[in-house]
């Protein structure tokens, strides 16, 4: 019985080529979708669940309050946390710290620039990165020992063997003889820890030892005993922590007038990859929200391929009405009827499953540039991969058949034998299913151009300060790096593609409060020279510039922004010649007009700026003529390479930097402009199935119209107008739910677009114009038919 029904299906599939591929194809690419999504979440939630003892290791977390400000959670902490920690609390059995940093690296004559983690000798012992060569619990022992990857170790020496061999690496001022005493597997890419070398934690500790415990810019992860409470682990640290910063944060807050609280905690291994709370010092971290979206896009996407399905079965019944009246008078039970259709969705959906898979394969590539991945279908494969596959051919079959299975199989033999039995009365089913398509493909479409809009927004809006043809190249983070931009000056002195140099700190924001005349003020703290404001174009508005003609101003002159005078209280007019500081010896010589140094995401905040020389210069900028930028760029190198020959040499375009600030709202633009071609794809598919549906019902209707004179226009006009009804209706329900997700998700941003009509009236139209192509063939074809053929149907 069931090899029967299998013939019958798939010869119902061969007889009807243009509706099996409609179905198909929907199907398809709905499968495919939930392939790819399948695959990305099942990476995102098998981070760095391959170390052998992931279940007892967690880094160390700070929460820092500043009086009655939000508090700020730091993935980050400093150097005598761990060893402090592994000696007085004996449920901790070890620690590690990692940090990264730039080096030079020197084989024979050739210079590398890398980005090594610095790490304590255990790490290959506590984490599962397991050595091709060498001895895990010796490999990092040496302080002047390195561990490479089979990928370095190729890049270096061209083999595999390499223990033994040596590499010079500069990390501060001279290069030092580094012996290769391990050879790892290239970390697997669901990851957090990447790395290309690994170098003792002691060398760095050599150039910065340090026994501060606050702040931070390394991560430490504490190696727990089994079956041991994280909660008293976590009340031992504070305590310990509390001890060593009791002074110093009481002396804090006589000094600023403001209470500080660092709380510290313990985040397992596992959750970090999906925490974007604790990201710092860690490149590879992930927002949850992304996993969400696109899972609930490919659902989507695949309902939407089902109600296809669905509506074209039923589109179709009437020409298997007669079929379905036979096999119930000849004693066809329901339940095999039931049973013959569902294996009919079964086969459907396994050519349709069949194809998305190289069709997945196609479409690998561009999914990964889009999700910054790099998945394959061979990738992250077992056992479970398979099943799961296996379990989404299944749901999707029932979820396709089961509904036709049970409105064919309700058919009365009497009724469809006699050309009597209605499909779905006034079809609020069907409709209702068209209504819900479009409706998704209405929101998507209203997302999309929100988005595209305020991400334009944020890449033209005025910044109050000229970012084109503006080079920023990094400079060494110690103190002879103040001495290097009057180096560069005098370099590029005489050359005209140069319109401008000036020098900065190396962090992109310091902030910290500051007591000004009894109100506390956070401020970003920039230390820049006098060329800073010339350079990147930005007016002082009152007061004067940083001058060698004022000898003091290094030490006890700053200038403020506008942001920073409404903060204070002042007017620009009385800011020039305030006293601010501890001591009040520091005064306020000018006040520069705001310009956007963050994101857009936030409001622009009061900053201060010096030439206080207890700061290092870590960047200068470079202003460009637009006249041959190439040979430019080349000279710049040439000089930095005279000045600096064994320091890695890294410029960036500022134009180029701001645009990588809104790479998260590229990514969803991206996203969400291919969901929505494909959910209106999907659903113009399903339209096209109940309009076929409503012809075949109406087809001797259209013939008497036809007898009567009513001309081809107007038939059309018949017919399209209830399903034009239809979108309208989606657009109505939609409209309201898109303005409120659009408002909230732009409330992220300080600064943003309005919403317009325009966004709401270009979806619509954008819709209806798709829609209307869709049914015009298969209408003018139905309007067009010769009246006699529709009679003779009855």
């Amino acid at each position: 019985m069931n090899n029967n029904y299998f013939k019958i299906a798939c010869r119902y599939l061969l007889r009807n080529k243009f509706f099996s591929f409609i179905k198909i194809t929907g199907l398809s690419i709905g499968l495919s979708a939930c392939m790819l999504i399948f695959l990305y979440s099942k990476d995102e939630i098998s981070y760095d669940r391959f170390h052998e003892k992931k279940a007892n290791l967690y880094r160390v977390s700070q929460t820092f309050q500043f009086g009655k400000n939000s508090a700020q959670k730091l993935g980050i902490t400093t150097e005598p946390l761990g060893p402090a920690f592994k000696k007085d609390i004996p449920e901790i059995s070890n620690y590690i710290r990692t940090s990264g940093a730039l080096v030079t690296l020197k084989k024979s004559t050739e210079v590398f620039t890398e980005h090594p983690l610095f790490v304590d000798e255990d790490f290959l012992s506590v984490f599962t990165f397991p050595l091709l060569k060498g001895d895990a619990n010796t490999a990092l022992k040496e302080i002047n020992s390195v561990v490479l990857t089979s990928s370095s170790a190729k890049k270096y020496f061209g083999s595999s063997d390499v223990i033994g061999k040596t590499l010079q690496v500069k990390y501060q001022n001279e290069f030092d003889n580094f012996t290769v005493t391990g050879l790892a597997e290239d970390p697997p890419q669901n990851s957090t820890l990447r790395f290309d070398l690994l170098l003792p934690f002691a060398y760095k500790k050599k150039f910065e030892n340090t026994e501060e415990w606050f702040g931070g810019n390394l991560n430490t992860f504490l190696l727990l005993l089994p079956t041991t409470k994280v909660l008293i682990v976590e009340k031992k640290m504070q305590a310990l922590f509390d001890q060593h910063t009791k002074e110093e944060l009481g002396s804090m807050k006589q000094q600023q007038g403001m209470a500080v609280k660092i709380t510290l905690g313990l985040q397992p291994l596992a959750d970090i990859h999906l925490n974007t709370q604790l990201g710092q010092a860690l490149d590879d971290v992930s927002n949850p929200l992304y996993s969400y979206v696109l899972i609930g896009i490919a659902v989507f996407i695949l309902i939407i391929a089902c109600i296809n399905f669905i509506n074209l079965a039923i589109a179709q019944s009437l020409k298997r009405s007669k079929e379905i009246g036979i096999r119930k008078v000849v004693g066809s039970s329901r339940k095999q009827l039931i049973w013959q259709f569902l294996i009919e969705s079964f086969v459907v959906s396994s050519v349709a499953f069949l194809i998305a898979i190289p069709l997945t394969q196609l479409i690998l590539p561009f999914f990964n540039e889009l999700a910054n991945k790099k998945l394959s279908l061979s990738y992250l494969s077992d056992s479970y991969l398979y099943v799961g596959y296996f379990l989404l051919l299944l749901i999707t079959s029932f979820i396709a058949g089961f509904y036709p299975a049970l409105v064919l199989s309700g058919f009365q033999p009497v009724k469809v034998l006699n050309n009597k039995q209605k499909l779905l009365g006034k079809g609020y089913y069907a409709k209702g299913l068209i209504v819900l398509q479009f409706a998704l493909a209405i929101f998507l479409i209203i997302a999309t151009i929100a988005i595209n809009s305020q991400v334009n927004f944020l890449l033209h809006e005025k910044l109050g300060y000229e970012s084109k043809n503006l080079v920023r190249i990094n400079l060494p983070n110690n103190k002879a790096s103040d001495k290097l931009p009057e180096i560069f000056k005098h370099e590029l002195a005489n050359k005209n593609t140069i319109l401008g140099v000036a020098a900065r700190n190396w962090a992109e924001s310091i902030q910290f409060p500051l007591t000004v005349e009894g109100k506390q003020i956070t401020i970003d703290y920039n230390k820049i020279d006098p060329q800073f404001f010339s350079t990147f174009k930005i007016p002082i508005i009152a007061g004067r510039n940083f001058s060698s003609d004022f000898p003091s101003d290094p030490q006890h002159a700053v200038i403020v922004n506008e942001n920073f005078v409404n903060e204070a209280g002042w007017n620009i007019n009385q800011a020039v010649g305030k006293l601010i500081g501890e001591d009040h010896k520091t005064v306020v010589v000018g006040v520069i007009k705001d310009y956007h140094f963050a994101p857009l995401r936030g409001k622009i905040t009061p900053q201060l700026f010096s030439m206080d020389s207890n700061w290092n210069y870590g960047q200068i900028w470079v202003r460009i003529s637009p006249d041959n930028i190439p040979k430019t760029l080349s000279e710049l190198q040439t000089i930095y390479k005279k000045i600096l020959p064994f320091f890695p040499y890294d410029y960036q375009f500022m134009d180029n930097i701001n645009a990588r600030n809104y790479e998260v709202e590229r990514k969803w633009k991206q996203i969400l402009s291919v969901a929505s071609v494909l959910f209106i794809f999907i659903s113009c598919l399903g339209l096209l199935g109940i309009v076929i549906l409503s012809i075949e019902e109406r087809t001797k209707e259209l013939g008497i119209r036809k007898i009567l004179g009513a001309p081809v226009f107007s038939i059309m006009r018949l017919i399209m107008r209830e399903f034009f009804g239809l979108i309208l209706l989606a657009f109505v329900i939609t409209a309201p739910l898109g303005y409120y997700t659009v408002h909230e998700w732009l409330l992220n941003f300080a600064y943003h677009i309005n919403i317009g009509w325009w966004m709401f009236a270009l979806a619509a139209l954008l819709v209806m114009a798709i829609a209307l192509l869709t049914m015009c063939f298969q209408t003018f074809r139905a309007a067009r038919v010769n009246p006699v053929k529709n009679l003779r149907t009855e």
